[in-house]
This record gives C-alpha cells, sequence and structure tokens, in this order.
C-alpha cells in the first residue's frame, strides 16, 4: 500500500468535501458533477498516481481499470468462506429452520385468529419490496467498485512515463507563427480596450450594436480561443527541442501568449458582467463565468511553470496542481450556491414583470428563500413549481436527508404557497 502523502491527503480531502456536497445542494446538474469529479479525485488519492498528465489520468481511471480483475482478487477469500466443511453446516441449519418455523407456523395460524393476523402483518410484502430488486443491484455494484478501490491501493500503481517525442526543427516553423498569433492577439486585446473605455457610444457607432448585444456575442468563443492556446503552448513547450538562447526566445513568446490570454479572458469576463448586469444570471452564466475564472487560474499556473523552468528547476508540480486547482475550483462553486443566486439576481435584476417563471420553477430547492420573497400571486406560482420539480411535499426518508431540502421545508412551513391564487394568466418570458 502507498505511503499517504501530502499530494494524495489534499486530493482526498477536496474529493470528500466534493461528494459530502450531495446531502448540502439540492440540484441534480450541480450534484452530478461534484459527484463524477469527487470520485475521480478519490481514485487518484487511492493510486497515488498523478506525477505528470498520463499518470493523471492514469489515476483518474484506475478504479475502473481495476473491475477486470476484481473477480481472480476475491475468488481465494470466497473460496475460504465457502468452504465444505464450513457452508455446508450453515446451509443445512438454515434449510432445517425454515422448514419447523414453516410447519409450526401454519399450525398456529389455524389454531388461533389472533396469531393469524399477526402473521400476515409480517409476512405482508413491505413498501420498499418493490425497490428491492434496484436496492440489491446497487449494493451489488457499490461492493464490486470497493473491492476495485481495496485493490488499487494494495496494488503498488506506477506512474506510466509518456513518450519523450522532442522534435528539433528551424526557428522560423515555430517563431514566424507565435510572433504573428502574439500580433493578432495584441490588436484584439487593442479593440477590446477601446471598446471597454469608449463605452456604449464608442460600440453604437462601431459595430451597430448594442451595449447589451455586443457584451452577449462572443465570450463563448473567446473561451474556446482560450482553450486552444493552451494546446500551443502544451505542444510547444513539450515536443520542440531547443537550444539554450533559443529556449529564452521561445518560451518569452508563449509567455507573451499566455499574458495575453489571460486579458482575452479578463474581456470575456467584462462582456458577462455587462450582460449578467442588465439580465440577471443564469445557470449557463454563472457555469461560464465559473469556467472563465478556472481558466485564469490554469493559465497563472502555466506562466508561473515556464517561469520555474527557466530558472533551472523543474515543473513537474504543474499536473498535479493543475488537478488540485479544478478540484478546489469545483467546491468553491458548489459554495457559492448557483440556483440561489441564480434566483436572487433573477428577482431583483429582471424583476416581477420580466422574469421567466417557468425557469425559476425548474431551479433546485436552494432557490426557495429567493423565491419566498416575490410577491404573491407570483410566489405562490413559481414555488408550487419549485416544489412539483423537487417533490418538496413530502419529507425525504432518514438516509435522503439534504440541508437544501430541509431549509426549504421550513421556509415553506412558514410561509404556505396559497392554493386559492391562479396561476394561468401568468406569462412565462425567456431568459435572454
Amino acid at each position: 500500500m502507498r505511503r499517504l502523502t501530502p499530494w494524495t491527503g489534499a486530493y482526498a480531502l477536496v474529493a470528500y468535501t466534493l461528494i459530502s456536497m450531495a446531502a448540502v445542494r439540492d440540484a441534480d446538474w450541480l450534484v452530478g458533477v461534484l459527484l463524477v469529479a469527487g470520485l475521480a479525485l478519490a481514485a487518484l488519492a487511492v493510486s497515488g498516481a498523478g506525477l505528470g498528465w498520463i499518470g493523471a489520468i492514469r489515476g483518474v481511471l484506475s478504479v475502473l481499470l481495476a473491475l477486470p480483475p476484481v473477480p481472480w482478487f476475491l475468488a481465494e477469500p470466497l473460496k475460504r468462506l465457502t468452504a465444505r466443511r464450513r457452508i455446508l453446516p450453515v446451509l443445512a441449519g438454515l434449510g432445517l429452520t425454515a422448514v419447523l418455523v414453516g410447519v409450526f407456523g401454519l399450525l398456529f395460524a389455524s389454531a388461533d385468529r389472533v396469531f393469524a393476523s399477526y402473521v400476515r402483518r409480517l409476512t405482508a410484502t413491505p413498501d420498499w419490496a418493490d425497490t428491492l430488486p434496484l436496492r440489491v443491484f446497487l449494493f451489488a455494484v457499490v461492493a464490486v467498485l470497493l473491492a476495485a478501490v481495496v485493490l488499487v491501493a494494495l496494488r503498488p500503481v506506477n506512474d506510466p512515463a509518456g513518450p519523450e517525442v522532442k522534435l528539433t526543427v528551424s526557428r522560423s516553423v515555430w517563431l514566424l507563427p507565435l510572433t504573428a498569433v502574439n500580433l493578432l492577439f495584441a490588436a484584439f486585446v487593442a479593440v477590446q480596450i477601446t471598446a471597454l473605455f469608449g463605452g456604449d457610444a464608442w460600440v453604437l457607432r462601431t459595430a451597430g450594436l448594442t451595449y447589451a448585444e455586443y457584451a452577449r456575442e462572443g465570450f463563448f468563443q473567446l473561451v474556446v480561443v482560450s482553450v486552444f492556446v493552451l494546446g500551443i503552448v502544451a505542444v510547444a513547450a513539450g515536443v520542440l527541442r531547443v537550444g539554450r538562447r533559443e529556449r529564452w526566445l521561445l518560451a518569452g513568446q508563449l509567455g507573451v501568449l499566455c499574458a495575453l490570454t489571460l486579458v482575452v479572458l479578463a474581456s470575456a469576463l467584462h462582456r458577462l458582467a455587462l450582460y449578467t448586469d442588465a439580465y440577471g444570471l443564469s445557470r449557463l452564466r454563472l457555469s461560464v463565468q465559473a469556467t472563465l475564472w478556472w481558466l485564469g487560474a490554469v493559465f497563472a499556473l502555466v506562466l508561473l511553470a515556464g517561469a520555474v523552468r527557466l530558472a533551472g528547476r523543474g515543473s513537474a508540480w504543474l499536473p498535479r496542481t493543475a488537478v488540485l486547482v479544478t478540484g478546489v475550483a469545483l467546491a468553491g462553486f458548489a459554495f457559492v450556491n448557483p440556483d440561489l443566486r441564480v434566483a436572487q439576481t433573477q428577482v431583483t435584476v429582471r424583476g416581477v414583470a420580466k422574469m421567466d417563471s417557468d425557469y425559476l420553477g425548474d431551479l433546485g430547492a436552494e432557490a426557495v428563500p429567493a423565491l419566498d420573497r416575490l410577491p404573491e400571486p407570483q410566489r405562490s406560482c413559481v414555488l408550487a413549481d419549485v416544489v412539483a420539480a423537487n417533490d418538496l411535499k413530502d419529507a425525504d426518508p432518514w438516509n435522503g436527508w439534504n440541508l437544501a431540502r430541509a431549509q426549504a421545508r421550513a421556509v415553506l412551513a412558514e410561509h404556505p404557497i396559497r392554493p386559492d391564487v391562479s396561476c394561468s394568466g401568468e406569462s412565462s418570458r425567456t431568459i435572454d
């Protein structure tokens, strides 16, 4: 078994935080992402892998890769458990017990009606019996996954070494394209700065757009541009073999490209901020906003890694740090409470006259405290949709307790939904 390291401890802590959010947040779209990310980080922590990018991928998939050997791993313990001299007496005792209890139970039930009524109650099919096959299936799946986790923890997992692909090419092959791309990025950044300080009048005069239309257009493309830049940096830094002098030149080109990309990301954030100031947040806008901040953190790490490499030190910490930052970013996104933030901004920015009742009615239980501040009849109409969408009418079982749902039910108990309001006249407006 691998020794616990600060990296594996940090992965385990973040994984626990992400998975435990299932008991705090109710929005299915968010909880699903958090569970997948938490399980991936837990697998990486158990395997101890992740020294490089390939090692990180190998660590995330380690539990799934360990599923095929699970039967061989469990074969010997099961063989000892089911040894003939141990299992046969147990089976014989269980069979004899069933026969005796069944015979005497039937005789007693036929002899006394009161006893028969208790027997019928005990042998009646419980409500949970309908879901018993699903419960057994889930139990088997979880058991197999736990066996795979134990197998990964017991077996030494070596970080696979990636193929050493280094190409020696002429300086002009990479210098000219990188210089051209940097000039293009610089021109775009100059336009963004001009638009930022020129304001509404400059945009209307130059682009023929309203400021809201200008803010809405393009930030998805800017996110794609930043992802492409990460690919360019990865290929140039990992594939090109350059001399000592050329190394500084290549690092300078890539550093300028990353710095300009950070400005592009800031421009995308500014556009998104203008748009949300006018129309409020939505799940998509808040997710894009979080993605932009995460990309900014990744580019900052890449710039730091490049500076460290130029100083003669290694950058093997970059893959693990990027994975850890991603996990922490997801945890922070969950703590922000997206559905509550969306409800708050829709109520305050768009107001009752322009709000999309159908969209708000599909939010999770986290949105109930914000939606409770709406005036009637909009409050009861929207909250009725939230209750129906999230099944808040009936209490959750003890093993399905959720903080957001409990808080929503407390709000609804204090301020019940009015059954006498009419929602047929409520119009639905699409969130722009």
